[in-house]
């Protein structure tokens, strides 16, 4: 029989999201005695950069009736379940998307009840118009939700013990009965319990399981991690040494990154708009408006030789930037049609750099700074001038509006890759978000949730419902420490 140190009803590893919530319904709700364990020396994850979480039929929705944009409407469940299984081509697992869209809205109203308070409900790329209404966006984004709920989850009796990684699971009789961890000191500790929430944050930081898992293979290496360093599949692994299925492992948050930037980073806005894109070769390989949806643009680049692609414009694009504001946005990080009004400083800093944006005046010296054979990169630059001055684009039929010329002196090109804001497929779960083995039976005593569940997605993040992997994260807590509390009670 298994011996522990310490023991509990219920052992939550992870402290983002998914954790948090699971942490405070577990000891609020279940009355359970709860240890939610971080790795890291404070608390948060990945959720306190997260923006809007997804969530239909709400309270705030209702109270709305209507999105602040002509035309739409708030969507259903109905309509956020058959938009998840058709956007993953019937990929992902009915009962996950069932337990994810029709628990959601009761989410927003615990978050509400503990002080949350939310500023409007609304789509994310505001020039996007096939997005769902799905994103509830509270006062102070991310960092406010997870402030709120850590503080609820102690005030309802948890423990929260930071700097304490999670090293494996025990397991007796074929049941989880604990987790094997270090203390703050770096001392082993054996916890009992009578079930496990994992709740890692899936494993984007991990470029040996992302070469592994992911379609990325070839350019792991080139990936650029956003989501915390911590982030690197510990609970999936530990799940999968004891016999865990899998389910869509591998698949990722994307968006197209500057190198070396961050989300914020004027460069990067720019970077990202539909100007001409060219791979290493120095040809263009793509309908640039795909960086309507920032998921699809950044599986793109992330697929290209390298994992890399450069975006090119002149002058009169960063002017009309500069001046105009962005032709697509990111959110909160890249507002849509906002004056990039410090472009030019910018670019001409990270072009004096030469490591991530180059500057020339001419297209053959700018081939040169980025290393394109220059006789390819003309006649590439050459042909996309034709494309724009006829208004047609016969190779890739990007829309019109956005074939703008490469004339104008100096010229200017910015190196974007794929940035990792998490992986968001591993483990197999049912509806109650209970890991299933490769045997097809539960694994009893252990719960998978947030990004270190599968069952949402196909082999990409769902942009068409925004607020996806916060809302799935808190909802799935939230159901998983339910189960568990009802099963520990009888």
């Amino acid at each position: 029989m298994a011996t522990f140190d310490t023991e509990y009803d219920l052992v939550v590893v992870g402290s983002g999201t998914a954790g948090t919530m699971a942490a405070y319904i577990g000891a609020k709700e279940g009355g359970l005695k709860t240890a939610l364990l971080e790795k890291a020396p404070q608390t948060g994850g990945g959720s306190v950069f997260t923006e809007g979480h997804a969530a239909f039929e709400s309270s705030e929705q209702k109270a709305r009736k209507l999105p602040p944009r002509p035309g739409m409407h708030y969507p259903t469940r109905v309509e956020g379940y058959q938009r998840y299984i058709d956007y993953s081509h019937k990929r992902a697992k009915p009962e996950v998307v069932r337990t994810a869209v029709n628990e959601s809205a009761e989410t927003i109203d615990i978050l509400k009840s503990l002080g949350l308070v939310y500023t409007h409900v609304d789509i994310y790329a505001l020039e996007q118009p096939s997005e769902l209404a799905s994103a509830h966006f509270s006062e102070g984004l991310g960092q406010r939700m997870h402030e709120v709920l850590i503080q609820a989850a102690r005030d309802a009796g948890a423990d929260v013990f930071t700097s304490t990684p999670a090293r494996e699971l025990i397991v007796e009789d074929g049941k989880v009965v604990g987790v094997a961890a270090e203390d703050a000191d770096g001392q082993a500790l054996r916890i009992g319990a009578k079930a496990v929430i994992l709740a890692g944050g899936g494993f984007g930081a991990n470029v040996e399981m992302l070469r592994k898992y992911s379609r990325f293979a070839a350019n792991a290496e080139a990936l650029v991690p956003l989501c915390p360093d911590t982030n690197t599949g510990d609970t999936v692994n530990m799940a999968l040494a004891i016999g865990a299925d899998t389910f869509e492992i591998g698949t990722l948050a994307l968006v197209p990154l500057a190198n070396g930037k961050n989300l914020a980073a004027i460069t990067n806005g720019a970077g990202s708009q539909p100007v001409l894109w060219v791979d290493r070769t120095g040809r263009r390989y793509w309908d640039e408006f795909v960086a309507l949806c920032f998921a699809d643009a950044a599986n793109v680049i992330a697929s290209r030789p390298g994992g890399v692609s450069y975006s090119i414009m002149d002058q009169d694009t960063v002017r009309h930037l500069i001046e105009n504001g962005s032709d697509i946005g990111l959110g909160e990080f890249v507002k849509f049609q906002t004056p990039m009004v410090t472009l030019q400083t910018e670019l001409d800093e990270a072009a004096a750099e030469g490591e991530m944006a180059w500057k020339a005046d001419s297209i053959e010296g700018l081939a040169k700074a980025v290393g394109f054979d220059p006789a390819v990169f003309r006649a590439t630059v050459d042909q996309y001038n034709e494309f724009a001055a006829k208004g047609e684009d016969p190779l890739f039929f990007k829309d019109a509006r956005y074939l703008r010329p490469i004339l104008k002196a100096p010229f200017y090109a910015i190196e974007m890759r794929g940035g990792i804001l998490g992986s968001v497929g591993a483990l197999n779960v049912d509806g109650d978000m209970r890991v299933i083995g490769t045997n097809g039976e539960v694994i009893e005593g252990l719960y998978a949730t947030g990004e270190d569940a599968g069952g949402l997605f196909g082999d990409n993040y769902v942009l068409d419902v925004p607020g996806t992997a916060s809302g799935f994260g808190l909802t799935s807590g939230r159901v998983a420490a339910r189960h568990a509390a009802k099963v520990i009670k009888v």
